[in-house]
């Protein structure tokens, strides 16, 4: 039947099954069921951060609106003077004729009124013979001269800048430097309106004559500087050929100024007429571009009637201009204009001006809320903070679990560990019963049956009859003896005890079974030790148990020594023999209940592991110890320590001694 029994190994698969079971699915069933509710949470929360985006784009998109038609309505009031390009957020204002978007400088009426100055007959005759004798004959006084009857001609402020400028050139080419230079300065100081047919004011011609030397002087530097300041803000946008010759001039004059008290001032002059010749690119590109815009949103509004903002450039010299039934257009830098909005500044948002984001409304194509890393919207925060305590608390829940888990288990191996070894108690128990049963048998049944005849054979079989008997009754005193003590019954009677005649008694008792398996016992004790409060029994029972595992573990060597002595105020019992000793780690051990060093050397060695457990119980109750030294193959030395004291009537020694 033997064969029908589960093996050890298949019953701890069966008790791993069933822990699992018990334990494990209820921890992966709420995992589940908490992943789901996080997992659900999750959704609720993307829901609300979505209708939080909504609103927030909604709400930028109302206050931008807000913006930019008051922004509008300042540029486009005749009450109050239109805003120029460059000036604050407004970048552009303009009309628009037969599908096609005029910009300011192109609607200048003044323009033809300088064409119309220039081609009257007295100035003109006096032009052309001052540049035949200039340019074809190489006559400069004569030139000169020609030029200052243009000069006396002149009838408006056009007419009179140009022909200084004319004189100038011809004293300059007469080699009359100074004179040059004086007619340049004067027409640097004519105003910013003054200039051709071009647009180009007359002032920037006499500028860059001015600059146009390796060392300019540092006074005209510091004219041409403030002359560029009012021409680069006028009353009207410059057109293109007058902004870039600005821009030349000034790149010229920071290049002289840059190591004077004027540099920082220079720079920054040539950094806003950049600036402004940026968006004169700009304006030229929306010119191009308006067609399509205009045929992209033909009706100009969005559902509300309101204009649509579209967005027209690169970053950051983006404009929102404004499509609307009613002219003109209106052109405003997108990159200050958000930057100032609230709601924006508030919550650290940034609008994307290409398609994406949360869209801003119909009124702003292509424009949208844009939610960067860090600032999900207002509601996330809780949400997350929500999904971090529901994460924690089930981390804390399985944590807990897996410990209370991985505690029961511990205890349920301790049991099954500690029934194993009782299950060996029971086997060596039997095993130790049983030798000593049997050869009590074979020589009671030899004496018995009359086959020992001579004296000293039946002599050595009632020796051996009475040795075996003892042997018997110290097994059954210990196992009568745990059983007292796991109880809690151990009763020690505690009196002055000689611990040398209690030692001598033991040595005799074990004298036959050392002698029968060749054991030289050398007894050593100190004749001077004085009485302890001991337990006889006790004592010897422990003395008893030392010589045997002595005996047992000595291996191939057949000494052991038994010795007594005081050592202060203590007195010292130790068991000492040469064999197979014991590892290090095992020391801590081997006085636990059952417990048998293992080892290919050591199974076939039997025993019932009390032995040294019951030592240590006695040394305890006597309020000593025991200790144990040990190389393993050199031999192993147990002490039983015993403190000098005041004898108590009785003691009885706590079940916890053996835990």
């Amino acid at each position: 039947m033997r064969h029908h029994l589960p093996t050890r190994r298949r019953l701890r698969a069966r008790q791993a099954l069933l822990f699992v079971l018990a334990i494990g699915l209820p921890c992966v069933v709420l995992v589940a069921l908490s992943l789901r509710m996080i997992a659900q949470e999750r959704e609720l929360a993307e829901k609300r951060l979505a209708d939080e985006r909504r609103r927030i784009a909604a709400d930028v998109g109302q206050e931008l609106r807000l913006r930019l038609d008051r922004l509008r309505r300042e540029a486009t009031d005749p009450a109050s003077p239109a805003p120029a390009a460059g000036r604050d957020a407004i970048a552009l204002v303009s009309d628009v004729g037969r599908d096609r978007l005029v910009l300011p400088w192109e609607a200048h009426p003044g323009v033809a009124a300088v064409a119309d100055a220039f081609g009257d007959p007295p100035f003109a005759t006096a032009v052309r013979d001052g540049e035949r004798e200039e340019l074809v004959a190489g006559q400069f006084d004569a030139a000169a001269a020609s030029y200052r009857r243009a000069l006396a001609a002149a009838r408006v402020p056009a007419q009179t800048a140009f022909a200084q400028l004319l004189v100038a050139r011809a004293h300059g080419k007469a080699g009359r430097t100074g004179e040059a230079q004086a007619l340049y300065r004067r027409v640097l100081n004519t105003p910013p309106l003054v200039a051709d047919e071009q647009g180009v004011p007359f002032a920037l011609y006499a500028a860059r004559r001015l600059l146009d030397t390796p060392e300019p002087d540092a006074q005209d530097v510091r004219a041409v500087l403030d002359a560029l300041r009012a021409i680069a803000v006028p009353p009207r946008p410059l057109p293109p050929a007058a902004l870039y010759m600005t821009r030349d001039v000034a790149a010229t004059a920071a290049m002289h100024a840059a190591h004077g008290p004027d540099g920082v001032a220079a720079g920054a002059l040539a950094s806003a007429v950049d600036a402004l010749t940026r968006d004169l690119e700009q304006a030229l590109a929306l010119q191009q571009a308006f067609p399509s815009l205009a045929a992209r949103f033909a009706n100009g509004a969005d559902l509300d009637g309101d204009p649509v903002w579209v967005p027209f450039g690169n970053a950051p010299g983006v404009w929102l201009v404004a499509l609307a039934a009613e002219r003109p257009v209106v052109a405003v830098r997108a990159e200050p204009v958000l930057a100032s909005l609230a709601i924006v500044r508030d919550l650290s948002l940034e609008i994307a001006i290409q398609a994406g984001g949360e869209p801003l409304g119909s009124g702003f194509p292509g424009l949208g809320v844009s939610f960067p890393p860090g600032e999900p919207g207002r509601g996330a925060g809780a949400a997350t903070l929500q999904r971090s305590f529901y994460i924690t608390a089930l981390a804390l829940v399985v944590s807990m679990t897996l410990l209370g888990a991985h505690l029961f288990w511990r205890d349920v191996q301790r049991e099954v560990r500690l029934a194993d070894m009782r299950s060996q108690f029971v086997s060596s128990v039997s095993h130790e019963l049983k030798t000593p049963l049997t050869a009590i048998r074979m020589f009671a049944e030899t004496l018995l049956l009359g086959r020992a005849q001579r004296l000293d054979a039946r002599e050595e079989y009632l020796e051996t009859i009475v040795n075996e008997s003892e042997r018997l009754t110290r097994l059954l005193n210990n196992v009568l003896d745990f059983s007292k003590i796991e109880q809690g019954k151990k009763l020690y009677r505690l009196e002055p005890r000689s611990i040398g005649a209690i030692v001598r008694a033991a040595a005799k008792t074990m004298q036959y079974p050392l002698s029968q398996q060749g054991f030289e016992l050398r007894v050593t004790v100190d004749e001077q030790l004085p009485a302890v409060p001991a337990d006889a029994d006790a004592i010897e029972q422990a003395i008893l148990n030392l010589l045997s595992n002595a005996m047992k573990y000595s291996g191939q060597s057949r000494a052991i020594d038994l010795a007594a002595r005081r050592d202060g105020d203590r007195i010292i019992i130790a068991v000492t023999d040469r064999g197979l000793g014991i590892p290090a780690h095992e020391q801590r051990r081997i006085f636990e209940k059952f417990y048998r060093i293992g080892g290919a050397d050591r199974d076939r060695i039997p025993g019932t592991g009390l032995g040294l457990t019951l030592v240590e119980h006695v040394a305890r109750a006597h309020g000593g110890e025991v200790t144990v030294q040990s190389v393993p193959g050199q031999g192993t030395t147990f002490s039983i320590v015993l403190p000098l004291g005041p004898v108590p009537a009785s003691h009885t020694a706590p079940k916890e001694a053996l835990a």
